[in-house]
């Protein structure tokens, strides 16, 4: 009997001592290594609430799947086929409070659409289209994407590369689009907004109180409006500009290296301006509240 008793109270005490250890192991992270073959021109989803999502272009028709689950986590639904596949950190509970590591290697040329909370983005060497929403975290492409969608409240959008349509929406953070061509379309409440580029058919930029900075060319009957409240805007464009200028302000001060310009029309206090540069091939057209208004000549 004695030594039945201390059986069962060895037995007990490993019980104990294994539920005790469970926490410990379920709170650790989960380090990933997955794959799944991949069509070269693919659809893949991404969701990941919290941490960091880092998205690499390659060659292989495969797509790689490395990095954390942080604690809390159920694990990575890594589903679908060749042509759809879906990445998605599932979390039972509060999905706010898991923070994971995503490092994803895919076919450049497939389209990507990434959703998150406030996990930091990152796409790089992606060919196809990316689309990409988060609330509080920044996000960063660069590359020759074909198309770029982001969309973030609080954070930075930062886009880089030859990319001929791009769209770039926030709130609060400042937005760099660098090098775009084609069509671009860019807004933020408050934060600095730059957009470089080469040749622009399109380019819609709104802002309330964010100084707006664009340098680039226009093409032959390209469009460039601006808008903003109290914001500053400086234009940059070639010496050898040719379009048809419109300017409305109430109180912002008119800066035109390309000539002195005449109010063409007062109306309940606000200065519209009208002239043609050149040939007047292309539109621009720029208004404000209160921010200054510059056109300069690219040296």
């Amino acid at each position: 009997m004695r030594t039945n008793s201390k059986s069962t109270v060895a037995v007990a005490a490993s019980a104990v001592l294994a539920l005790l250890a469970m926490p410990a192991v379920a709170s650790a992270q989960y380090k990933l290594d997955e794959k799944r073959a991949a069509s070269p021109d693919g659809s893949v989803e991404i969701e990941n609430a919290v941490g960091s999502i880092r998205v690499i272009g390659w060659n292989r028709p495969e797509i790689a799947v490395t990095g954390s689950l942080g604690a809390g986590a159920e694990g990575l639904d890594f589903s679908g086929g060749p042509k759809r596949a879906r990445i998605e950190v599932e979390v039972e509970g509060n999905p706010h409070s898991v923070s994971s590591d995503l490092e994803i290697h895919l076919p450049a040329g497939s389209r990507i659409e990434i959703n998150s909370f406030s996990a930091s983005v990152s796409v790089t060497d992606v060919t196809g289209t990316v689309s990409a929403e988060t609330m509080s975290g920044s996000i960063s492409v660069s590359g020759a994407a074909r198309e770029v969608s982001a969309h973030t409240v609080q954070g930075a959008i930062d886009v880089t590369g030859p990319i001929p349509s791009v769209e770039a929406e926030g709130v609060n953070g400042p937005i760099t689009v660098k090098g775009a061509t084609g069509t671009v379309s860019a807004s933020t409440v408050d934060g600095r907004l730059s957009l470089t580029g080469t040749s622009f058919a399109r380019a819609e930029i709104q802002g309330v109180s964010a100084p707006i900075l664009f340098e680039g060319s226009l093409a032959k009957d390209a469009d460039l409006s601006v808008q903003t409240v109290s914001g500053s805007v400086s234009l940059t464009l070639p010496a050898s500009l040719s379009a048809e200028v419109s300017i409305s302000t109430f109180s912002g001060a008119v800066q035109n290296d390309f000539g002195d310009t005449t109010p063409s029309r007062s109306r309940h206090g606000r200065r519209s301006d009208e002239f043609t540069i050149g040939a007047g091939d292309a539109r621009i057209s720029i208004e404000t509240l209160s921010g200054t208004i510059a056109l300069r000549k690219k040296p």
